[in-house]
């Protein structure tokens, strides 16, 4: 019997009773992680320097807090009215200020983007895995204990459980470790009543776990990802990418402001569709990048709706479902798939389908009790039929035949025994999820028939082709599997993970899986998004350059680019036709350096020269235009809901200038000495206030308070 705990102490005592001095965890990426048992099980450990513990994950998510002391003030502020009484994981502090025990060990195959960059720690314990390779890995270095937090359904009949945004590691686990013979891990559950509850694969027996903790005091809201303005860069970028999807076709994305550009967009396509295509027009996108548009997307409404296969549920799918583009349905049958794909059946089952069936020798003469419970899983036939050797019997008592042979049991057959439309299909199917509050909220807000169309399964499932290959060609028809990158050099090759020096930003995750997929499936492609230069406080570089030390993804397996300036389509073209088009999408400033380069390592013929329509790639042509668009209404910071205050809005301006004006030495020095004349008005108290610089004892907080002064006078 599964044991069900209220104290964490008891999932301390199994493991020791069961694992002794040796524990190897591995818990979900992201927000299924149970904070706070994983947080007794390391102070018991720090406690304990007898007992090894390695934590084996991913995606540690940290609340942000800032480096200045102006920063710090005010993530402070909006942390404790946004994540409230969110645990915060005990080991992300000792590994950022490496102080983790010599008994402990933490190992992550990714890592919040950015936050472990100056961890000695977090950098020497990363593991470069893809994703689908990680329950293998995680088998290999012998996890014995996996940590799950879980939804609950509690009714009359009994109490259900769901992994809910995490089943991906944990199914491929436990599964890798039977298929190798090695021994199931000690699987304990923290139900968090917060957590969304989803079906399919996610659905699970409490007999599944060992041991089940559920305390009320131990429930929290998951940790959710506050809005990021769009700016016109992503909005440019987004517009170009939505022209790349083909209706009836396939979706996979990820999170950040790039992809909910991309997500407005194309509800901006389906929903506005006569102002979309001007923009297009006024823009020029239709006329300079047409060849690639026309043969690998479309700029129409969306009439069959796409389906979306993707490693990450994120909020956008949400709204492409609500925009009426989410809605090409996908069925557990490969042959019943590809059927529907050919346009020969719909969703809606008609007369006469028994028949058309065998001719297209989808079954067979004779129905066999395997053939019985597929055709009735799909709802071709009625759930009320039942099945005994040789004999069909309806619900009335009637009894058919399963010799498909004589015409006139196969009418009887047609006539009473076929259901009306084909069951059990799925808009989405998905790996993890995580996002917003407001996503949650439309989460648990769907009713069971709704949610059944989203559907979370195995990372091994989403991320590639094998085991169920026949199927997943038939589901993932017409794919564009559209990420972001940090830099693509001009021969196409990206680096989306980690910088030059092997300094790891974040991780491969599904990248490599998603691109490679959408060369080896039929009609997809791979799009990689990219903003074309990064600003820091010393300069503006190119994001397209000439050659990058690090790759993510090789230029063998180069695709489709966009920046914010156009379209470049690598794939199966010359080294010389990929420099010509990465050039022409790369910002204006850096074109000259990057074809002279070319052109001196005789990767490019002298005589070539950037296309007059490509020589304008600059900031303010983007803003330009979007003007009129945005004067209109459209194209607005934050599309889907914000999270920050007017107040808090002003501030994160006047912090965005005064990071610009404090980019280097001079700047620094100039802006010091301009704030020292400033004293606060009336208006500007309130903002000292909310960043607890009303009353400063110290010379620091008087600085600060009169920069954050002068930084509100100032910004535009």
């Amino acid at each position: 019997m599964t044991k069900i705990s209220t104290q964490f102490k008891e999932s301390i005592e199994l493991l020791h009773s069961r694992l002794g001095s040796t524990w190897t965890v591995g818990t979900p990426l992201g927000i299924g992680k149970p904070n706070p048992l994983i947080n007794h099980l390391y102070q018991h450990a720090k406690q304990n320097p007898q007992l090894s513990l390695e934590i084996f994950t991913a995606l540690s998510l940290e609340i942000p807090h800032g480096n200045s002391l102006l920063e710090r003030r005010f993530l402070d502020s909006f942390s404790q009215r946004f994540f409230g009484q969110y645990p915060e994981l005990d080991y992300i502090q000792d590994v950022k200020r490496n102080t983790v025990p010599a008994n402990i060990s933490v190992r992550e195959f990714y890592m919040q983007s950015g936050k472990m960059l100056y961890s000695a720690t977090a950098q020497r314990g990363y593991v470069s895995s893809n994703y689908t390779h990680v329950a293998r890995d995680m088998v290999d270095r012998d996890v014995n204990i996996i940590l799950q937090m879980v939804a609950v359904k509690r009714s009359e009949e009994g109490t259900q459980y769901s992994l809910s945004c995490n089943p991906d590691l944990t199914l491929d686990v436990l599964n890798t470790a039977a298929r190798k013979g090695k021994p199931r891990p000690v699987v304990i559950a923290m139900v968090n009543e917060s957590l969304p509850f989803m079906g399919g694969q996610a659905v699970v027996d409490a007999a599944f776990f060992d041991l089940i903790h559920d305390n009320p005091s131990d429930y929290f809201a998951p940790f959710a990802t506050p809005a990021q303005p769009i700016n016109a860069t992503d909005y440019s970028i987004g517009l170009l990418a939505s022209t790349l999807l083909k209706d009836g076709g396939t979706l996979q994305i990820g999170i950040g402001s790039l992809a909910d550009a991309m997500v407005y967009c194309s509800q901006m396509r389906q929903q506005n569709n006569h102002t979309y295509n001007e923009l297009l027009k006024s823009t020029g996108i239709s006329e300079k990048f047409k060849p690639v548009i026309a043969d690998v997307g479309g700029t129409g409404a969306f009439k069959q709706g796409l389906y979306a296969a993707s490693e990450m549920f994120v909020e956008g799918f949400a709204h492409l479902y609500e925009a009426g583009i989410l809605r090409r349905k996908v069925f557990p049958d490969a042959r019943i798939q590809g059927l529907l794909n050919e346009g020969k059946i719909t969703e809606q089952i008609k007369p006469g389908l028994i028949k058309n069936l065998l001719d297209w020798q989808v079954i067979d003469e004779v129905i066999t009790a395997r053939s019985f419970q597929r055709l009735q899983h799909l709802g071709i036939f009625k759930a009320d039929l039942t099945f005994s050797p040789g004999r069909i019997t309806d619900s009335a008592g009637r009894v058919y035949a399963t010799n498909l042979h004589d015409d006139e049991n196969l009418a009887a057959i047609e006539q009473h025994c076929l259901g009306s439309r084909l069951h059990h299909g799925v808009l989405l199917h998905a790996a993890f999820f995580m996002g917003s509050k407001r996503f949650y909220q439309w989460l648990h807000a769907l009713d069971d028939e709704h949610k059944a169309l989203f559907q979370m399964t195995a990372v091994s499932q989403i991320n590639e082709l094998y085991g169920g290959e026949d199927l997943d060609r038939a589901q993932r028809i017409k794919a564009r599997f559209i990420n972001t990158c940090m830099k693509v050099d001009v021969l196409g090759a990206a680096a989306s993970d980690a910088l030059e020096d092997h300094q790891v930003v974040s991780g491969v995750g599904g990248q490599y899986n998603f691109v490679a997929m959408g060369h080896a499936l039929q009609d997809s492609r791979s799009v990689l998004l990219l903003r074309s230069v990064h600003i820091s406080k010393q300069a503006v570089t190119s994001n397209v350059v000439w050659k990058y030390s690090y790759c993510t993804i090789p230029r063998h397996l180069r695709d489709i680019v966009i920046t914010e300036y156009g379209i470049a389509d690598l794939r199966g073209q010359s080294d010389e036709v990929c420099i010509q088009r990465m050039v022409c999408i790369a910002d204006s400033r850096f074109q000259e350096g990057l074809r002279a380069q070319a052109v001196a390592h005789n990767k490019l013929s002298a005589d070539w020269q950037v296309p007059a329509a490509f020589k304008h790639n600059t900031p303010e042509m983007i803003a330009q235009q979007f003007n009129a668009a945005k004067a209109q209404g459209y194209f607005p910071a934050f599309p889907f809901g914000e999270d920050f205050t007017a107040d808090e809005k002003v501030i994160i301006n006047a912090l965005k200038w005064l990071k610009v004006k404090t980019r280097n030495k001079y700047a620094t020095l100039l802006t010091l000495f301009k704030a020292q004349f400033v004293k606060p008005r009336q208006q500007e108290l309130a903002y000292l206030q909310l960043m607890q610089l009303d009353h400063n004892q110290t010379f620091k907080q008087r600085l600060s308070a009169k920069l954050l002064v002068y930084a509100l006078r100032n910004q535009p």
